[in-house]
């Protein structure tokens, strides 16, 4: 038994059956760990309980958590809430057609679940907590009330593999807008969520954690052998017709339907989707004629959707679907029908050489004329697409378990241990940063921190890579005065070679640059006199520019992503509101700090490493959570000699997020309010300046 899962608590909030195959494979495998692991339900029309009794799980109902004591406190927010509803309805009429009905059992309902989740977290102490996503209100009051109380909480998307609709590709700009580590089947949902601004580092490719247990009890149990006979279709061949959201128009499906009525060797299973109201189907089928029922069967939530493709000879779909690439992967033919009625999902797998696309009369005379679907199928294109939508997931389950046990460990690190070192000097300033490989940036670095440092009492630290181009070496090996070289050795990280260099410094405070940072004029006397104004008990951060004088960094915030972003990123350098000295959260690509307090914090934290700078600034704030910890200072200028190539590690992420989930809280927009700056203003003067910037090229 892994002993780190020994005493660790996981809640997974769980609604429609379907959706929990994502989830339960993963909460087995650490339950068989040792971990405890429970599951949440709240309260739905479509009973999220009935999920959680069928499946024989361990779970809680969230209203179990309210007792007499919360009713005052749920009618308060049910109506704030109610009030909000109305001025939303009132304000936009668009808003009344993109929303169901909404009863006021539901804002109860919804302000009852506010205070059981609250509630949840006071009772019961969870070490990481899981969802299948966070666009329900479920999901967004679970991560809502997990980042309070700074339990790392992960998200899954099933599929999302589709390019949709106009309206479903509006829709899914909220799977972007996550507070969470959200995990996806692949590659190409990675990037397709990356397209609505979602942001890349928090999305992580982890594979589909249980078609591969499917595929593989499928053929242990002989499934498909066994369905044939119980259902009598040893000798028949048996078309799955799976349909999406939209009950298709019987009258286009007529062709399909009728070869099943002449043909005694074929039947066909139409299987509805889970979100269908059970009266929008029996409207549906009683609206087929009697005498083509005979050799087709109707499955709503009746029998598991992997035993039913197992038992088939061919897949159909009405549109895109999750199922059609769970298909693919069990190994079926799959066929796309060329549907006049309209769709929710326009895409096709077709296209991407997945599937055949037929119309209803090409499929009904291609079945008639017993055509081979599987040698129609292109084996090169499936493989290609499998490849890129499901990563690795014959080692998902293993991958997610990690991805949670990482989580877990930032979640309760220990905040580092103090450094010691012995060297003492009255030099001034330790300027410590990364050799760059392409020769003239570095050079340009180089003599920008000697020509701008003139008169100064500093050293310089340089971090060079274990390999280097050879016109760097001479570079290197020319360089005279106060310049130390430390090598970075493969096992060592960057944050590591930073505290290395922190331990050596002879400076009494220490500037750390990021790679590719060069100072400008005074950069050292406007740092020398945040210090003398400000103190020692500060971190110092800087405005950085582009070479065509836009902001790189001018202070960190956190965006509607829970990200942190620059303040102000991509405007002209002297936009007055990035002038101001001022106190952020976060500050990044320089961090000048009293060596003795870099020290005694213990320095950088080497599992951080592209948010060291990030996370050192969280560490410091926090020990002096009622001042001003890290300070931003305008007038120290340096430029951004090359764009830094971002070097997406996902182990980072993990770190950084989990680390910090319960501390990265929107404010980007607070901080433009407070400075008097509307979105379309800032929107304007970016528009300018990249037009601006477009003519300096």
């Amino acid at each position: 038994m892994n002993s780190f899962w020994k005493n660790k608590r996981v809640s997974a909030y769980i609604a429609l059956k379907h959706h929990t195959r994502f989830i339960i494979p993963i909460m087995k495998a650490i339950a068989d760990k040792g971990a405890t692991v429970e599951y949440i339900v709240g309260q739905a029309e479509r009973s999220q309980e009935i999920t959680a009794i069928e499946l024989n799980l361990n779970y809680s109902h969230i209203f179990d958590f309210i007792d007499d004591s919360d009713q005052d406190e749920i009618y308060k927010n049910y109506h704030i809430m109610r009030k909000g509803f109305a001025a939303s309805l009132l304000k936009d009429k668009a808003f009344c057609l993109l929303v169901p009905t909404v009863l006021d059992k539901t804002l109860f309902a919804a302000a009852q679940e506010y205070i059981g989740f609250k509630n949840y977290f006071k009772k019961t102490k969870v070490d990481l907590c899981l969802a299948l996503h966070e666009t329900n209100r479920w999901g967004k009051i679970f991560a809502y009330h997990a980042k309070k109380k700074g339990v790392p909480f992960i998200t899954f998307q099933e599929g999302l593999y589709s390019t949709a609709s106009a309206f479903h590709d509006f829709a899914n700009t909220g799977h972007a807008q996550y507070s969470t580590l959200n995990l996806v089947w692949g590659q190409r949902t990675k990037e397709k969520l990356s397209n609505y601004e979602a942001p890349e580092e928090k999305i992580i490719s982890a594979g589909n954690t249980h078609i591969t247990n499917e595929i593989n009890r499928l053929k242990q149990n002989n499934i498909r052998k066994k369905m044939r006979q119980k259902h009598k279709h040893n000798n028949c061949y048996v078309v799955l017709l799976i349909f999406s959201i939209n009950l298709i128009p019987k009258n286009e499906l007529l062709p399909l339907l009728n070869i099943f009525q002449k043909d005694n060797t074929l039947h066909l299973y139409i299987k509805f989707h889970p979100a269908n109201v059970r009266l929008d189907i029996d409207k549906w089928i009683d609206k087929i004629p009697k005498e083509l029922k005979n050799r087709i069967s109707f499955i709503h939530g009746e029998k598991n959707i992997y035993d039913l493709m197992a038992m088939s000879d061919l897949i159909v779909l009405t549109e895109g679907s999750t199922t059609g690439l769970e298909a693919l992967a069990i190994g079926k033919p799959l066929i796309e029908l060329k549907l006049e009625s309209p769709i929710t999902y326009d895409f096709s797998l077709a296209q991407e050489n997945a599937a055949i696309k037929l119309t209803t009369k090409e499929l009904a005379f291609a079945i008639e004329q017993k055509k081979d679907f599987t040698s129609m199928m292109n084996q090169a294109g499936i493989q290609h697409y499998l490849e890129s939508e499901l990563h690795e997931s014959e080692k998902s389950i293993d991958n997610v378990t990690g991805i949670m046990e990482s989580a877990i460990k930032a979640n309760l690190l220990k905040k580092p241990a103090p450094l010691e070192t012995k060297i003492s000097s009255n030099m001034e300033w330790s300027i410590i940063l990364p050799v760059v490989n392409n020769p003239d940036t570095f050079i340009s670095i180089l003599e920008a921190i000697a020509i701008h440092s003139e008169n100064e009492n500093y050293e310089v630290i340089l971090i060079k890579p274990e390999t280097i181009p050879d016109d760097t070496k001479k570079i290197l090996q020319s360089l005279e005065g106060d310049v130390s070289i430390l090598t970075m050795k493969k096992n060592h990280s960057f944050p590591a070679m930073l505290n290395i260099a922190g331990i050596s410094a002879k400076g009494k405070n220490l500037i750390f640059l990021s790679k590719n940072i060069a100072p400008k004029k005074d950069w050292l006397n406007a740092l020398k006199k945040g210090f003398d104004t400000f103190g020692k008990n500060k971190i110092y951060g800087a405005k950085i520019i582009s070479r065509f004088n836009n902001i790189v960094h001018a202070g960190i915030v956190v965006d509607a992503n829970n990200c942190p972003v620059s303040a102000y990123v991509h405007l002209d350098k002297d936009f007055p509101h990035t002038c101001k000295i001022r106190s952020f959260q976060m500050i990044d690509h320089f961090t000048a700090i009293n060596k003795n307090q870099f020290l005694s914090i213990g320095g950088f934290n080497h599992l951080a490493e592209k948010y060291s700078f990030l996370d050192l600034s969280l560490r410091f704030e926090n020990l002096f959570p009622d001042t001003q910890a890290v300070m931003y200072l305008p007038d120290i200028e340096l430029v951004q000699a090359e764009p830094e190539q971002s070097c997406e590690e996902q182990d980072d992420s993990i770190f950084f997020y989990s680390k910090w989930h319960g501390h990265l809280w929107e404010n980007e927009n607070k901080l433009y309010q407070e400075d008097g700056v509307s979105n379309l203003q800032l929107s304007a003067a970016r528009m300018t300046r990249a037009m601006e910037t477009a003519l300096l090229k």
